[in-house]
């Protein structure tokens, strides 16, 4: 089946690529990782990673760094063309794929782990998980909705809702699992849900 979108849809899409493409065309470094990536980063079974709307490659490069093998998905072309530069230059095993993942077709049992940050895209997280091979692991760390009150982001499409993300993955092992305030070292902070799961069964 053919999927049809509208054309104020089809317009939202562009535009909102466009937005991000503009972003990523400067040449400021990659920021800091969320700081349940570093914490967690220990527990996730090696090898093979995927990083999930990758972006400028913060969490991608702190893998690659760590020792392990990752392909860094991102439908922004300038930010996997500048996250490719870095990654050459460090000798890092990093492969950025230009790909929309809503649409592309993931592999079964192939990911020894997935992140999922500041990422929400509720129809796409079983075929995340149908990805991985059992026994491994995704991290999964986005906004609550109790963000909307600081003004970014504002749409509850893109929050996830109490007890969402741990529904969300019922059908695996929970290892770590929060929601809370995150406060972070420039003295910000977000409402976040952070989850640490393993797929038990093919």
């Amino acid at each position: 089946m053919i999927e049809r979108r509208s054309d104020t849809t089809q317009a939202y899409a562009a535009e909102t690529r466009a937005d991000w493409e503009r972003r990523h065309r400067g040449g400021a470094p990659p920021g800091p990782p969320e700081p349940s990536v570093v914490e967690l980063i220990d527990l996730l079974p090696r090898d093979l990673v995927l990083d999930v709307a990758a972006g400028s490659g913060r969490h991608s490069l702190l893998l690659a760094r760590a020792g392990f093998h990752v392909i860094a998905a991102d439908y922004v072309e300038s930010a996997m063309r500048k996250l490719q530069s870095i990654a050459r230059a460090e000798r890092l095993a990093v492969s950025p794929l230009v790909a929309d993942l809503g649409r592309f077709p993931l592999p079964r049992g192939r990911f020894d782990a997935i992140l999922n940050i500041n990422y929400l895209d509720r129809a796409l997280t079983p075929r995340l998980i149908d990805s991985l091979r059992v026994g491994g692991a995704i991290l999964f760390d986005t906004f609550l909705i109790d963000q909307a009150a600081t003004g970014h982001p504002r749409n509850p499409d893109f929050m996830l809702r109490h007890c969402e993300l741990r529904a969300m993955l019922s059908g695996m092992d929970i290892v770590r699992y929060r929601e809370g305030v995150v406060a972070y070292p420039d003295g910000n902070f977000a409402w976040r849900a952070t989850a640490l799961a393993i797929r038990r069964s093919a």
